[in-house]
Parts: C-alpha cells; structure tokens; sequence
C-alpha cells in the first residue's frame, strides 16, 4: 500500500467508527431493566405460592429493510423499526422446575414470554411493559411446575438431571450499530435483477434483500448484564422456468454477510447471476436421472450444506422434556426422526464419522481463509459466554453444543444457546488425510467402477434453499415447527468414465441417514 492510500485507508476507517453511535451515558432501558428485575426478585409471589428462583429479561430494538426487485424495477422496500421485550420465569429450583415441559393441551411449555415493547426510551412505560409479561409468565409458571409435578408423581420420580444449570454471571457491553443503508441496497437489487431481462424464457426472478441490526440488552436474576449488537445482511436471487416437458426449473443464490461491505464486489455478483441465468436455460434441455445408487460426491459449498442439513441436528444436546401424556415418548421419538434422527446424546464416545476426520464448534473465529464465517457471538441468549468446543475428534463423538438445559451428556451449557436452545455457531470440520479434488474425483470414479456403474454423480450445489431449510431443521429440534421444503439439488452432474460432465436437471436426494457419514471414503483440501 502507498503512503497515500494508507492515509485514505485510515480516513475512512476514522468515518467508518464515528459513523457508529457511542452507548449513551444513561441507557434508560437497561435501568429501567434492571430496577424491574430488582423489584421482581424482591417482591413477586402470590400468596400461598412459590416465589421464582431466577428470573431473566431481554430487550431487542431492531432496524431492518426488506427489498425485492424484479427485471430492473423496485417491487418493494419496507423499512421497519420495532423493540422486543423478553421475559424468562423459573419456579421451583434447579433440580426441578416449570422447563422442560410439555401439556397434553397446550403443547410444549414457551419458558419465555416475548410482547412489542414502546420504541421510546420511557422509564416507566418500559418497567410496566416488564411487570405485564412478567406477572403473565410467572402465572404461567406456577401452573406449568404443578401439572409436572403431578405427571412425575404418575411416572414415579423424575430422576436425577436438574432441570436448570448454574453459570457464573457475565457481563459485556457493545455499542448499538448503524441502521441498514436502504438507498445503496436498493440500487444493488435493480441491477442485479435487470440481468434476467436478457433470459426471457426464465418465467420468474427476484432479487431480494433483507438487512437489520440487533441491539440486545439482558439482565438476569444471577447478576448477568449484557449488551449485544450483531448485524445481518442476506441476499437472495430466484429464477424459475420450465423445461418442454413441463418439468419446473428453479435456481437460487444466497449470500449473507453482516453488511453490505462483506458482499462480493459487484462484478462478481453480476457475474453470478449470469452464470445462474445460463443454467437454468440450460437446465431446460439438460436429461433427467431416473434412479442412481453408488457413490456421490459433494463438491465445494454442497458438502457443507449436507453437513448442516443431515448431521449438524444430531450434535445438540436437546432435553426430551416431561409430558403428562403417556404417549408422548413414541411421539417425540418419531418427530426426531423426521427431522434427522435422534441426538447423539447416548453416543458420547462412539464413532459417528470416519477416523480422518473431526469437527470442532469455534464461535470466537471469524475468518477461514477468505471467507467470512458469520455464526460467532461474544455471547449467548443465556447470558453465557461461548466456548471452542470439540465436537467430533478423528471421528469419535467427544461433547455436544448445550443451553442450561443439562442433559445427560451435556451436564454445563457451552454458550451455544440461540432461541430456544442450542444452535452451532462457526462449525469446523476438518480432514487428517485430505486429497486434492483431481483426486476425489479419481476415486469417486475407482468407487463407481467397483459397484458395476459407468458413470458417477457430482452434486456442487444444493441450492440456496438448504441454509434456511437447516436452521428450519435445527429449530425443529428445538420444538419449533417447521417446514422441511423440496430436497431438489441445484447443480448435479454425471461423471462419465472418460472425465466429461454432463448437467442433470430433476434430481433430488434420497434418505440420508446419520449413519452414511461414517462411510465416508475421502474428504478435499478445500
């Protein structure tokens, strides 16, 4: 860098930090927060009741913008402020309380209230906000302990795993961060959507843009305070068209960075939503497979959306909860299979990937090479500071990701909770005896030839729908309902003896058990 440019450079580093608001001197919601918590502690208990034995508020002010555009032309842009507050109640004590709970008439048990609060710093309308969800969520509290504790006086104990585990309070601070700037996301979506005007056989395309900032304040009955800022951008371009035999054709790109500084330059993105362009019409006429049984391999981003879509759920340690209906076991069981399989929850110890490779969950790590990882946070929503944890060592299942809920493997929680319950942050897999890709395809092609097949599958992208439909599966595991979408792959080839590649359309992936991942025969470089 020339002596001038690093002066420009370190200009606009100066703008970019005076551009981000300093914390105010008096943040009035974290007072008002913290004066509630004191009074809820201190004074909250009906008569003849339990009073809690912790108690945890949080407060989200969010700033986001939806775009869409379609063909160079704005369909969209919605700008949108709000400020939610969160309130946290657990009666009874650590060994057991109201959690982990699910009613024959109700469902599961939400442990968290969540209503709109005012958007203006008023001290006393946000402390009445607080009491409203607060003395809503301790009732429903109450009622929750006493309908499991009749359900474990049915089952004869509840044995010995506390409900509800102890951390040692933290406390971090982070200052609130600029609001999304709609105008250049704007003008980003125009110019990228104008590329399908060149394609008139694709029948649909968008290009859609969501940006928000989180500002997080949370204070906790065990003394945690915390402030919490993260960003998020996610860029989405869909087509869709048909092939002559009526076969619907459909293609997607997801980017998603923090801010638009973190998307490709936009050349590169230009570039992309050509290439995308020229696949789907080429898609058109590409055949179909009717069925293949052998070896596939998963090239570039495609592994790694496998990954997270049929292993990643087996590696949080998530609570079957208490259910005062008899038949609620066979029931959890088969949702858990739907969603991917039971967790390895009993397999602490047991191989569950090939020896060559391990698995490591790295929040604190926000780069790997060039690419940008997303998934760290300083801390959690429990008020628990992540921790590196390995996950998966030369292939033997050493820990799982956890919240407070112990379980029986996850005794501590690791900081991995999001929502809910736990969700992976920067997940790491690495490989002891990686191969160059020349060679992966060498012995994808050894690996065809010895099941009698001429040919071999390489699938080098999913489709941009398999990060939302993994965070869709990951929620399930959590309780969330969800929708599990088509497994239709995005970009699939055969692989013909001699090298030559030919593009496939129609091909979706078959059942993908847990267990097919510890008959993995090599892993890249990449």
């Amino acid at each position: 860098m020339t002596r001038p440019a690093a002066i420009r450079a370190a200009a606009a580093a100066l703008a970019a930090l005076a551009a981000v608001p300093a914390p105010a001197a008096d943040d009035v919601p974290l007072r008002a927060m913290k004066d509630e918590l004191a009074r809820s502690v201190a004074q909250l208990r009906l008569e003849g009741m339990e009073r809690p034995y912790f108690v945890a508020y949080g407060l989200d002010d969010l700033d986001a913008v939806a775009i869409s555009a379609t063909l160079g032309s704005l369909e969209s842009s919605r700008p949108w402020r709000g400020r939610r507050v969160r309130v946290e109640v657990r009666v009874g004590d650590p060994s057991l309380d109201n959690g982990n709970f699910v009613s024959s008439t109700g469902g599961p048990v939400s442990m968290v209230e969540t209503d709109s609060a005012p958007l203006d710093d008023d001290y006393r309308q946000i402390r009445r906000q607080l009491w409203l969800a607060t003395d809503a969520q301790y009732k429903k509290a109450l009622e929750s302990l006493a309908a499991k504790r009749a359900a474990l006086e049915v089952r004869k104990g509840a044995g010995d795993l506390p409900d509800f585990g102890r951390e040692p309070p933290a406390s971090t601070s982070a200052a609130p961060l600029p609001a999304p700037r709609r105008p250049e996301l704007e003008a980003l979506a125009r110019e990228l959507s104008a590329v399908f005007r060149s394609a008139p056989e694709i029948l649909r395309s968008s290009v859609a843009v969501t940006a928000r900032t989180v500002h997080t304040r949370y204070v906790n009955s065990d003394g945690t305070v915390f402030t919490r800022a993260s960003a998020s951008l996610d860029l989405e371009i869909g087509a869709e068209a048909h092939a002559p035999d009526g076969m619907p054709i459909s293609d997607a790109i997801a980017i998603r960075g923090r801010t638009e500084a973190d998307l490709p330059p936009r050349e590169v993105l230009l570039a992309r939503v050509r290439e995308m362009a020229a696949r789907i019409l080429a898609l058109r006429s590409a055949p179909t497979l009717e069925r293949y049984d052998g070896p596939v391999l998963f090239e570039g981003e495609a592994g790694a959306e496998v990954f997270l879509r049929q292993l990643a759920p087996s590696l949080l340690a998530v609570r079957q909860p208490v259910s005062d209906e008899p038949r609620f076991d066979a029931m959890y069981g088969q949702m858990l299979a739907q969603l991917g399989g039971a967790s390895f929850d009993d397999r602490v110890g047991a191989r569950v990937l090939p020896e060559t490779l391990s698995v490591t969950d790295r929040p604190g790590q926000d780069r790997l090479g060039d690419a940008l990882l997303l998934g760290g946070q300083g801390i959690d929503d429990d008020g628990v500071v992540p921790r590196e944890t390995r996950l998966v060592e030369r292939g033997v299942l050493r820990a799982l990701l956890a919240s407070r809920i112990p379980t029986p493997a996850a005794r501590r929680s690791t900081g991995s909770r999001r929502g809910p319950g736990p969700v992976p942050s920067n997940l790491l897999v690495t490989a002891e005896r990686a191969v160059a890709e020349k060679e992966l395809r060498r012995e994808l092609l050894r690996l065809a030839r010895a099941r009698g097949l001429d040919h071999a599958i390489v699938v080098r992208r999913v489709g941009a729908g398999a990060a939302a439909s993994s965070l869709r599966r990951l929620a399930g595991r959590m309780g969330v309902p969800v929708d599990q979408g088509s497994s239709a792959m995005a970009e699939v080839y055969r692989i013909g003896a001699d090298g030559s590649a030919q593009l496939l359309r129609g091909v979706e992936l078959g059942e993908l058990g847990v267990a097919a991942f510890k008959e993995i025969a090599a892993a890249g470089d990449a």
